[in-house]
């Protein structure tokens, strides 16, 4: 060997020691953070201004100075995890991603139920609050339509809402990881199914709390969290890998109450009749199909999703009665079909482009 080439073997054991070392001091760092809960990111921190609010619900619009006309983009999450995972931290947000796209970005905040909201029903989201908050988003875009993404049981919510106000001034619809045949569900999943009651798991409140349904979602993947936390201590020394881990791991145990009365609902269209699938959707005294719904179309799944499986979603796009209706297969998970660096490289683009298109 001559004495160059020693030199590089050298330089290069000296440069490993030294990122070793370097990982080591980060590694204990964050450990020592973690443990002392001095690590918490800032979670949903793009800012807004509340638009419309009402009984607790909150139409949040994120501020731009690149917005470029046309409809607003309304949002409506979920009703049993809080909303800010959609703009989660700095440099992991789909709502920073929209924004940059110059479209006007508005997101619905259902808030935290309490016995005072135990009687809120489905109508009470997809009749009362939706039309409300779309006609707000309009008259403060100054457009003339809307276009409408639900996420998850957010989407349920949009869909029952288009498919019951078909007159209202919604410009396309997206819906992201939407169960609607649920025989495609996970057992765990399929509340209302076999007989069962649903008051068996609603509190003095008249709500099912948060951890129900967090629980039946752990349930689908038991090893999942303890393979999260192997990962997160090989790279503990990776200061964005710890930031989006932490702030994933708050937000999946940041659940919120479900109203008792829309739940008691739910369970009957969706777990025991899967209702969208059999046209025997009935809610507010008059019958609801989504074969109503005319409106330029999306429908996205993942591939990899546990929680709302492709095959719970792929069905919805035949059930649509518009002309103009696109599907979105994304090699992502629940949640990685909107978060996480592929998601808004590739999905949310292309979600975006979506609409685009058609704005």
């Amino acid at each position: 060997m001559t004495d160059a080439e020693l030199t590089r073997v050298l330089d290069r054991l000296v440069d490993d020691v030294r990122t070793r070392a370097d990982r080591g001091v980060r590694s204990l760092r964050n450990g020592v953070r973690m443990y002392a809960r001095l690590d918490r990111p800032p979670i949903g921190s793009t800012p807004k201004d509340t638009v419309w609010q009402r009984d607790g619900v909150e139409l949040w619009r994120y501020r731009s100075e690149r917005r470029r006309g046309g409809p607003p983009l309304v949002i409506v999450h979920s009703l049993v995890n809080r909303s800010y995972i959609f703009d989660l931290v700095p440099g992991n947000s789909m709502v920073e991603v929209l924004l940059d796209r110059g479209l006007d970005v508005y997101l619905i905040d259902w808030g935290v139920p309490d016995a005072a909201d135990a009687e809120n029903s489905l109508e009470t989201y997809c009749d009362d609050h939706l039309p409300e908050i779309v006609r707000a988003a309009i008259r403060t875009s100054g457009a003339e339509t809307a276009n409408v993404l639900g996420y998850c049981f957010g989407g349920v919510l949009a869909l029952l809402y288009a498919a019951g106000h078909t007159d209202d001034p919604i410009g396309s619809l997206i819906a992201l990881a939407t169960p609607v045949d649920t025989t495609h569900m996970a057992p765990q999943m399929r509340f209302g199914e076999n007989g069962f009651d649903p008051d068996l798991v609603i509190d003095e409140t008249g709500n099912v709390p948060g951890s129900v349904i967090g629980e039946a979602i752990r349930s689908l993947a038991p090893t999942a969290e303890l393979a999260s936390y192997v990962n997160l201590a090989a790279k503990l020394w990776d200061d964005e890998y710890v930031a989006a881990h932490t702030a994933m791991d708050t937000w999946s145990r940041d659940e919120i109450p479900f109203a008792g009365a829309a739940f008691r609902q739910s369970a009957d269209l969706l777990g025991e009749r899967n209702a969208f699938v059999d046209d025997t959707v009935d809610l507010g005294g008059r019958h609801r199909s989504l074969s109503d719904i005319s409106v330029p179309f999306l429908n996205v799944w993942g591939a990899k999703d546990h929680i709302v499986p492709a095959g719970a979603t792929r069905p919805l796009s035949e059930l649509i009665g518009s002309d103009d209706v696109t599907d979105l297969e994304l090699d992502a998970g629940h949640v990685g079909l909107f978060i996480g660096r592929r998601a808004h490289r590739h999905g949310v683009p292309a979600m975006a482009d979506w609409i685009d298109a058609r704005s």
